[in-house]
């Protein structure tokens, strides 16, 4: 089986798309474990989400170490490489009702590569059509509602360009004893309209990629997560919608650089926002290979409003610090130090420094000034397929992320762009993940959050409020910090390459189950 699934990939050109995937699938967790166990040695860890070429670049190189992988690993890899294989050969359109393209949506072949809705192929320009509907319950321990989402996404290249464009459309029903919106929903206008049955919201996502061998250079509205935490980074998170951002990477060996511009929401309620106070971001990281099991990264993050752009904050190459000195040391700096050692295979540490505001002279002396965030993770990989392991401490300042200008606040729409809980807190994580093969994949998370109840916890707070600048604190924490628990459990089982069923616990209070179809 290993020699055939090693020819399958020798035959099949895997075709360059340069456009970013979800963050929430399986395969994620499967590189994450064949870098940890070191059978790839690719350097896309950092910053997600990944793009189809990186993910095809990764599988390859898994492939290359097949003599390495046992048979349920295997068939797991032979499940990726077909599903995201965008070889398409039939030249022409496919067309959503012509017979053969029902026929696999209605009848999918697991042996055979994954269906679309509709594909394009004219010499070397090529594109698909992508849809999904996923309908789910939900269920709050005293009532239930009805929860959808379509999808539609649109993709292609020609030449150097890689493009796509989607749109997600939410719908919820209306239910007075089940009102939180869902953790999906993260920012944008809902249509609730009291005659309407529907609770409706709607996100777009795209991108438009350059490509040349030495550079990247792009405009999009999609997810930026930096840092080497799964789900939890101080540095970029995604506890934010998408941002509208122009992104340039490039790379020479063993060492890697990318600079994003993005737009932030107004804090207040978009709709609700007659002056249109403009938020922007800049930041850049270069991230460096010390060993082949070690590397180490530096970024620099900058908050600016009420222009549009400043030019040398649009400067890819630029200090951002040194320059918002020349500025008038108006806006909010910040900076970030983190990086992930492979100890051994299948154990991977790795950490982040993010401070806002430093003192080096008062680093160890308690000086509320020092606002930083600490975080300490590691992940444990068996060789043998049983569940993963990672466990991951967190601790943020009082005052971190926030400013004296609170428009200046490390946030979009309210929201952190960075630690989810904010500062002032403390964060144990213990988590386990398990994808038992092709079809079942397991997730598990415990937390204990700790948090001060203190001024400092709040980002939209001007730091100046707090007075007594050269005052110490007696603690990490400020004030009386209150202690809860988080948990929650998901299973998603795959009937096919285009059906996907999931169970979802959250805190013993929020039950799910959801049917998705993909085409």
């Amino acid at each position: 089986m290993k020699k055939i699934l090693f020819l399958f990939l020798l035959v099949h050109a895997l075709i360059a798309q340069n456009v970013p995937f979800v963050t929430d699938h399986p395969v994620y967790h499967f590189l994450d474990r064949q870098e940890s166990l070191g059978r790839i040695n690719e350097e896309y860890w950092s910053t997600r989400p990944y793009t189809y070429d990186q993910i095809n670049t990764m599988l390859a190189e898994v492939a290359g170490n097949g003599d390495q992988l046992s048979e349920r690993d295997l068939r797991t890899l032979n499940r990726f490489v077909k599903e995201f294989n965008r070889e398409i050969t039939k030249a022409g359109i496919t067309l959503p009702w012509s017979k053969s393209a029902l026929s696999a949506l209605r009848h999918p072949n697991e042996d055979s590569l994954k269906p679309f809705f509709m594909t394009y192929k004219f010499g070397d320009d090529q594109g698909w059509i992508n849809w999904s509907e996923t309908f789910r319950v939900q269920n709050n321990g005293k009532s239930s509602r009805g929860y959808y989402t379509d999808h539609l996404g649109i993709f292609g290249e020609t030449g150097r360009i890689a493009f796509t464009t989607q749109f997600t459309y939410h719908r919820i029903t209306r239910n007075e004893d089940f009102t939180d919106l869902p953790d999906t929903y993260k920012e944008g206008y809902i249509l609730d309209r009291e005659y309407i049955n529907w609770r409706n919201w709607d996100y777009p996502n795209s991108s438009l990629n350059f490509g040349h061998p030495d550079f990247t250079l792009g405009i999009h509205r999609q997810p930026v997560y930096w840092g080497y935490s799964p789900s939890n980074s101080a540095i970029l998170s995604d506890n934010v919608n998408p941002l509208p951002h122009v992104q340039w990477t490039t790379g020479l060996p063993h060492l890697r650089y990318k600079f994003i511009h993005a737009r932030l929401s107004p804090n207040e309620i978009p709709v609700a926002d007659t002056v249109n106070v403009r938020r922007n971001l800049s930041a850049h990281r270069v991230e460096f290979d010390i060993s082949p099991n070690f590397e180490f990264a530096f970024n620099e993050l900058l908050i600016y409003a009420y222009r549009d752009f400043e030019l040398g904050y649009l400067n890819p190459v630029n200090f951002l610090f040194a320059e918002e000195h020349v500025q008038g040391d108006l806006d909010n700096k910040l900076m970030a130090f983190d990086f992930k050692w492979r100890m051994f295979p299948g154990l991977t540490s790795y950490g982040t420094w993010f401070f806002d505001e430093l003192d080096l002279i008062k680093l160890f002396s308690g000086w509320w000034g020092n606002k930083f965030v600490f975080q300490l993770g590691a992940s444990y990989f068996p060789k043998s397929n049983l569940p993963a392991l990672r466990i991951e401490y967190t601790a943020a300042r009082p005052w971190t992320y926030s400013h004296a200008n609170p428009v200046n606040s490390y946030t979009s729409a309210g929201r952190l762009l960075g630690l989810k809980d904010g500062p002032n807190t403390t964060h144990l994580s213990i988590a386990a993940d398990w994808l038992l093969g092709p079809k079942l994949f397991i997730q598990g998370q415990m937390d204990i959050l700790g948090r001060g109840a203190d001024p400092g916890s709040d980002v939209f707070t001007s730091y100046e409020e707090r007075g007594a600048f050269d005052e110490e604190d007696s603690s990490f924490i400020s004030g009386e910090i209150g202690v809860s628990t988080r948990s929650s459990m998901g299973l998603n089982y795959y009937l096919s390459p285009t059906t996907k069923v999931n169970l979802r616990i959250v805190d013993g209070t929020l039950y799910e189950m959801g049917l998705e179809l993909d085409w």
